[in-house]
């Protein structure tokens, strides 16, 4: 299953882990605090480290545990296993529920304006009846943690690529694109028995920093101006099972207090430097594009002040959520800093 998400690092892992595994001696322990869809975090663990994991979204703490934590498809004892799991999410009763009314093309939103066609009318009433089940089963106490987090991940998974979307959730296309006229489809996913223990928390970087007693940390953060807060609304809601209130044309949830300080020129330098000055681990992995709000001279600038830094290069091909976004190649670099 692909992960169409912004900064998704899947075609970098490689060379990320790479460049890391020169530095960190396999066995060590590494946290990964701005996990996103846990790529980086589950390339770890199979390169043999110990990962904690976590992010200030709930829809990426949903992909780290069911990546991290789910070494062996769960046991779902309440519905007679996997496989079964998957059967009664794919025949999940229709309801014209709260995805239904706010994002489906049938749907009639509270604000009163015409419909947002994020879904098919079919698809919507499918997440609404999917959702439902999953809650109720919450509710019952028959669920693990994991079980739960395993169905979420299956429906943000499954949901995303029925998406009426050009890339993230900002607006809806105006007609329903092919993709979304596909039915929703829960495909099973490969678990991996990863050899060390992890853990997966959530919270804002700058608030979980101080707690982490990793060898190292890997950051990750946003480099544009787009806030993934407000970008992939839709699957935070997924994730956290609320309702919220629906706000203008696009929908979107109340998301302001998650907002990021990495996401705004005059902040982003800042950010790095409450970030590191938190940190109290050996070494600091951090990607960042060419494209970030921070250059690359001021950000070298900011990261000396905690210790010596490598820089280490990488072209790959630039994200690309519309046509407006200029196409081409970007630089990713990778910054290791070895503490004083």
């Amino acid at each position: 299953m692909s992960y169409r998400y912004l900064g998704n690092k899947t075609r970098l892992t490689d060379w990320i882990v790479g460049e890391i595994a020169r530095i960190l001696p396999v066995g060590s322990t590494i946290a990964d605090p701005m996990c996103g869809t846990a790529a980086v975090s589950i390339a770890l663990a199979r390169a043999g480290y110990a990962v904690t994991a976590a992010d200030a979204l709930t829809f990426p703490v949903i992909h780290a545990r069911a990546r991290l934590l789910a070494k062996q498809p769960p046991a779902f004892k309440a519905l007679g296993g996997y496989v079964k799991a998957l059967h009664w999410m794919r025949s999940a009763a229709p309801m014209e529920g709260y995805f239904f009314r706010e994002f489906g093309e049938g749907g009639k939103p509270a604000n009163g304006r015409p419909p947002r066609l994020y879904f098919s009318a079919t698809n919507a009433a499918h997440i609404d009846g999917v959702r439902d089940g999953i809650r109720q089963l919450a509710a019952a106490g028959v669920l693990t943690e994991v079980e739960h987090s395993v169905l979420l991940h299956h429906l943000i998974l499954g949901a995303n690529k029925v998406a009426n979307i050009s890339g993230t959730y900002g607006y809806f296309l105006r007609k329903l694109s092919r993709s979304a006229l596909q039915p929703l489809a829960f495909e099973p996913i490969e678990f991996e028995p990863t050899p060390c223990h992890h853990t997966v928390l959530q919270g804002p970087v700058e608030q979980l920093a101080s707690t982490l007693t990793t060898d190292a940390v890997y950051l990750d953060p946003p480099y544009t101006k787009r806030q993934y807060a407000g970008n992939y609304h839709v699957l935070e809601t997924l994730a956290r099972e609320d309702e919220p209130v629906a706000a203008g044309d696009g929908g979107l949830r109340p998301w302001t207090d998650q907002a990021s300080d990495f996401c705004y020129r005059r902040s982003a330098g800042q950010a790095f430097r409450e970030t590191l000055k938190r940190l109290e681990v050996p070494h600091v992995f951090i990607s960042y594009s060419e494209d970030g709000q921070v250059q690359e001279d001021e950000l070298l600038s900011i990261l000396r002040d905690f210790g010596k830094v490598t820089l280490h290069e990488q072209p790959h091909a630039r994200y690309r959520s519309n046509d407006r976004v200029k196409d081409g190649s970007v630089l990713e670099r990778l910054y290791h800093v070895e503490a004083f």
